[in-house]
């Protein structure tokens, strides 16, 4: 009797494990070579002609302009939960007021700990921020 008890929660074990990779594995094959534009930087909007991007290149890797510099890092999901970081990017110097916000969005990604969908908006959600990070979908990218 002990043994079909094992084994029950053995498999039981391996569903569990088997649907969290599933949701994970369909959250990133959905992102996977879509680019999307900052429209909202958690409630303070952005600066207009600033375009701060994030492009889902692989399973496991974004990159993307901040404004002023290309950036790469990684990133993971548990389920609707998301880690990114650490981010490299490029050095360049900008304006004032465009570094300003690329460090702002950096500094939120790396702070991200959510990500949702909601009608046409990609938001993360970020620690210490009140409002998530809103991207409108500009385009596929295939590579």
């Amino acid at each position: 009797m002990n043994h079909k008890i094992f084994m029950f929660f053995c498999a039981l074990l391996m569903i569990v494990a088997c649907s969290h990779t599933g949701s994970s594995s369909r959250n990133t094959d959905a992102l996977i070579g879509t680019e999307w534009v900052l429209e909202d930087l958690g409630g303070r909007g952005v600066e207009d002609r600033v375009q701060s991007t994030i492009i889902f290149k692989t399973h496991d890797q974004i990159v993307g302009w901040g404004g002023c510099n290309r950036y790469f890092s990684g990133y993971r999901f548990h389920g609707h939960k998301i880690d990114i970081g650490p981010i490299g990017s490029t050095r360049r110097v900008c304006p004032a007021v465009v570094m300003d916000q690329e460090t702002r969005f950096f500094s939120a990604l790396d702070k991200a700990n959510r990500m949702s969908r909601e009608d046409s908006y990609l938001l993360i959600h970020c620690d210490d921020m009140e409002k998530p990070l809103r991207f409108m979908r500009l385009r596929r990218t295939d590579g």
